[in-house]
C-alpha cells in the first residue's frame, strides 16, 4: 500500500476554516454536537474531527451539516 500523502498547508487550513464555521453556526443554533449529529444523520465524533480539522468534510457531509444547521452550504466554504 502506497504511503498517504500529507496534506498540504493550504489544505489543512481550509479544513480549520471549514470546521471553524461548522463550529460557530452549530454554537450560534444552540446545539451540541450530539444534536447536530442527530440532525444531520452523522456521529458525534465525526462533527467533531470536522469542527477541529482533523478530517476534510465530504460535500455529502457538508450538505447535511448545512441543512441541519439551516445554512445554505456556501456559508461553511466562505465567509459572508
Amino acid at each position: 500500500m502506497p504511503p498517504r500523502s500529507t496534506p498540504s498547508t493550504y489544505q489543512q487550513d481550509v479544513r480549520h476554516e471549514v470546521g471553524a464555521r461548522a463550529l460557530s453556526f452549530r454554537l450560534q443554533a444552540g446545539l451540541s454536537q450530539e444534536e447536530l449529529g442527530e440532525h444531520s444523520g452523522m456521529d458525534r465524533r465525526t462533527i467533531g474531527r470536522i469542527e477541529h480539522g482533523t478530517v476534510a468534510a465530504t460535500l455529502d457531509q457538508l450538505a447535511a451539516i448545512a441543512r441541519a444547521l439551516g445554512v445554505p452550504p456556501w456559508r461553511l466554504l466562505r465567509d459572508e
